[in-house]
């Protein structure tokens, strides 16, 4: 405190000393001020924004909950949710969820002949955990409507199975290929997979 006595003593003398050094001053404070203004100024527009923005969420939310139709379509949700997991399939390890993937797609292929292939993909876990995807592609040379008629075969199967891909290649070959995904819940998860 001693040491910064004589110091502003000495600023002051200069400063009264020199008109330069109070009109370089005056000059710095109006700017400080004035940048002080603007930071103030762009706060306070933002928390403006901020407010005007989550009042009209909040009045969204609120006219959303005022509606009654959200309980029945939350039945609804629950209702077709426990009718899709019900057509999963319950297998003991997934070896036998590619079998059984497979064999029942060998199965609906029969019918169409030679030209129609069966191949198995990698399965891969879905983000419900006990729940695995096991994908298998159907190939070969069909006209187009015993073509369709393979779709509507595969489709009305009874458990969990979507065809995520189908193309056909070559109308005038006749060639396709389509990719059949089974969903199949597993008691136990296989040793790779844990790893």
């Amino acid at each position: 405190m001693k040491a910064l006595a004589p110091a502003l003593a000495n600023a002051r003398r200069e400063l009264a000393a020199n008109p330069r050094l109070r009109y370089g001053v005056l000059a710095i404070a109006a700017i400080l001020v004035l940048y002080l203004f603007l930071v103030l100024q762009d706060w306070q527009s933002g928390l403006a924004e901020r407010h005007a923005s989550r009042s009209g969420y909040l009045a969204k939310m609120q006219a959303l909950a005022g509606q009654e139709v959200w309980i029945q379509r939350a039945a609804a949700v629950a209702r077709t949710r426990a009718a899709l997991e019900a057509e999963i399939p319950e297998m003991a390890t997934l070896g036998l969820a590619q079998a059984s993937a497979q064999g029942w797609l060998r199965d609906a292929v029969v019918a169409f002949g030679q030209d129609v292939q069966v191949q198995a993909q990698t399965p891969a876990q879905t983000s419900q955990g006990s729940i695995w995807r096991v994908p298998v592609v159907i190939s070969g040379r069909l006209d187009p409507a015993r073509y369709i008629q393979l779709l509507r075969q595969i489709e009305s199967r009874p458990t969990l199975a979507v065809i995520e891909q189908a193309t056909v290649v070559n109308r005038q070959n006749r060639t396709f290929s389509l990719t059949v995904v089974s969903y199949y819940r597993i008691k136990e998860a296989p040793a790779d997979a844990a790893e």
